[in-house]
């Protein structure tokens, strides 16, 4: 029988590489192989994964390891609390840590957005940043491996995501190097558009220009985000201001406090370009997704009154690399 059989209801499939040893599995491995009609237990779940069990899981005839579906989310925190070893393989492709780097950042951030508050968000953003980051700066055309995954479909949990991927690739080029720089960002973007919860769907949703009550309350999101977040989390002064500022604009007309120039965050300056770069390319229910280069030829004309020209120029120049 074929290894390419079509999984089984109620189940997905894992990549072998993803179950790290010696950590503790806490869902059933279920496996398929080609002498069985459907699939067996193979280990229960709370038992460690050791060398030997990875082992004779490779000498498996033409296995199909599976969880079951109402295991799933168990396997997406087990993912994320292994994330680290996961993206440090030397084993695993760039591209498979790419798609597995995306995808826990989105269920981080559709966990976010459904409960803003909850006090375990601020770790778990801190420790998809801190990955994202190492494998951004460490890993040959990784930017652009994280960037072929992006989502065209506007949501604000895949918008967030990609503002963190495209800000973090962008706030090491105009100069934030250090990890602690980079991590406050990291964490700010994330966390940038969580007042978008509280706003109500048919104005995030209008096919047509907004109203001015309608436009007046859509300005009220970043400071609903400020309000939303845990109070006992650390967040730092430098992730709350790209929360805080990511719609600011040098001339003044931005919100939510028309701050100029020289008031607006650096963080925010570099959050601005990469939020409206989405914005731009992603596809929402009034608009098609716009293609990169005519993308930038529009933010072209915000260089200096909306966006930093050093920034900007520097932008081009890495989606060019």
């Amino acid at each position: 029988m074929s290894s390419k059989r079509k999984t089984p209801a109620g189940y997905a499939t894992v990549d072998l590489s993803l179950l790290q040893v010696d950590t503790v599995v806490d869902f059933d491995i279920y496996i398929w192989p080609t002498s069985s009609p459907l699939p067996v237990l193979y280990r229960s779940k709370d038992l460690p994964f050791l060398h030997e069990t990875r082992a004779r899981l490779a000498e498996t005839d033409n296995p199909q390891i599976l969880v079951k579906h109402d295991q799933s989310g168990v396997l997406s925190r087990y993912i994320e609390k292994n994330l680290d070893r996961i993206i440090s393989s030397p084993t695993l492709p760039t591209k498979a840590k790419a798609r597995i780097l995306y995808q826990s950042s989105l269920r981080l951030v559709q966990d976010i957005l459904d409960r803003p508050d909850a006090p375990e968000n601020f770790r778990r953003s801190e420790d998809v940043v801190r990955n994202t980051i190492g494998y951004i700066l460490h890993g040959k055309d990784a930017f652009h491996q994280l960037m072929s995954l992006t989502s065209y479909d506007y949501y604000t949990y895949t918008h967030s995501v990609n503002v963190c991927t495209i800000g973090l690739a962008l706030a090491e080029q105009v100069g934030l190097r250090s990890q602690t720089e980079l991590m406050d960002f990291g964490v700010g973007a994330i966390f940038h558009d969580v007042g978008k919860t509280r706003i109500s769907p048919a104005i995030l949703r209008k096919r047509g220009p907004l109203t001015e009550s309608e436009w007046q309350e859509m300005k009220k999101h970043p400071e609903i985000g400020i309000s939303l977040l845990d109070p006992d989390a650390p967040f730092s002064e430098d992730s709350t201001a790209v929360i805080l500022e990511h719609h600011e604009r040098i001339d003044g007309t931005g919100y939510p406090k028309g701050k100029r120039n020289g008031q607006i965050h650096q963080f925010a300056k570099v959050a601005a370009i990469a939020d409206c770069f989405d914005a731009l390319t992603s596809r929402r229910t009034y608009k098609d997704a716009v293609a990169s280069y005519p993308a930038l030829k529009v933010m072209k004309e915000g260089i200096g009154t909306h966006f930093e020209p050093e920034y900007f120029r520097v932008f081009v120049h890495l989606l060019g690399k």
